[in-house]
Order: structure tokens, then sequence, then C-alpha cells
């Protein structure tokens, strides 16, 4: 099925046109590096428009037109903000398709093999809002998606786990060669 036909899809918002420091109007504005270092550093904008309808929402897919993709699934942490121009707000049936389930696809091997080919430039590439609408979508029955999101939350979790495992184990290792080295040495 096309994503189209299971979302709607809406391009973000061209900050430099439509922003002014004394609009009526106040918005937080999604910043990627934000999102990933945690800074706390969030951009409010100001405009004359209303762009209530273009917030982000809980359950949304958020993505990365730009190469390469990123496909967010908003959260807390960012639900209410609205998306900048390079980022398109996926907005999803969920009647019909799971945003964990779509999050996935799009990252796997067959959606970015077909976001691939739909990429277009040379300097910036990037795949445009009509491409990404029509990719297909392999919909399963409901359920299963649901299923097939129980199991990524579980491999997500057991990701964090085995990292914290991995960072513990570095600690003791170096704790354990500094031991080693300032007998040596004294």
């Amino acid at each position: 099925m096309l994503l189209k036909e299971i979302s709607q899809i809406s391009i973000g918002i061209l900050k430099n046109r439509e922003f002014n420091k004394d609009g009526k109007n106040q918005y937080e504005f999604f910043n990627l590096k934000d999102y990933e270092e945690n800074t706390g550093i969030i951009e409010v904008v100001r405009a004359d428009k209303d762009f209530e309808t273009k917030k982000i929402k809980k359950g949304d897919l958020i993505f990365r037109l730009i190469y390469p993709n990123k496909v967010i699934l908003v959260d807390d942490k960012i639900q209410g903000m609205l998306i900048p121009s390079q980022w398109c707000l996926i907005r999803i049936d969920k009647n019909l398709i799971n945003p964990t389930y779509l999050k996935w696809y799009l990252e796997s091997e067959e959606g970015k093999n077909q976001i691939l080919t739909n990429i277009t430039g040379s300097t910036i590439q990037k795949i445009s809002v009509d491409s990404l609408r029509n990719l297909d979508i392999p919909l399963i029955d409901i359920k299963k998606q649901n299923n097939i999101e129980d199991l990524i939350k579980l491999w997500e979790k057991e990701k964090k786990t085995i990292i914290k495992i991995l960072e513990n184990k570095e600690l003791l290792y170096n704790d354990i060669i500094k031991e080693i080295i300032e007998k040596e040495v004294k």
C-alpha cells in the first residue's frame, strides 16, 4: 500500500519566510542536534500565522528529506513543536498502521533501498515529498504490527542493557590496568 494511502504527509515550515520577531504566536522549533544530544536548547520562534495544525503530535513520524534520511517517532520530548522545511510530518492512520512498525520499515534495508531509488541531486541529495508519498509499504494485519512493535521495543531494551554492560566492563578493565601500572611504578 502506498504511504499516502495510510497517512497524511506534509512538509515542515520554511522558517525564514514564515517567522518574525514581532509575531503574535509563539512556537518551539525542532532541532535535530538538541534532540540527539539533549542540549536543552530549544529555539522559540514567533509568527503571525497560526501553525497549530502543523505541530507534531505524539505517535507522528518526522522524516528528514535530505540524505542521510532520518526517521523519528514523536514522543513527549518533542511533541507540540514545529519542524523545519527539510523535514516532513507523517501523520498515520493508526487503524491501518502502527507507527513503530512504519519507522522500522522505513529504516529497514528494503525501505532504505526504496528511498534511495527516489533520491535526486548531486550536491544536496534529497527525496521529494511526492516520492515519499508514493513509497510502497507492506501492510500486514495490525495485530501482527503490534506484535512487531513489542519485539522492536524488547530489542531496543536489550541493546541498552548490552551497551551499559560494555560501559561498566570498560570501567572495570581500565581500573584493573591502572592498578597494575600503579603497582609497577611504585
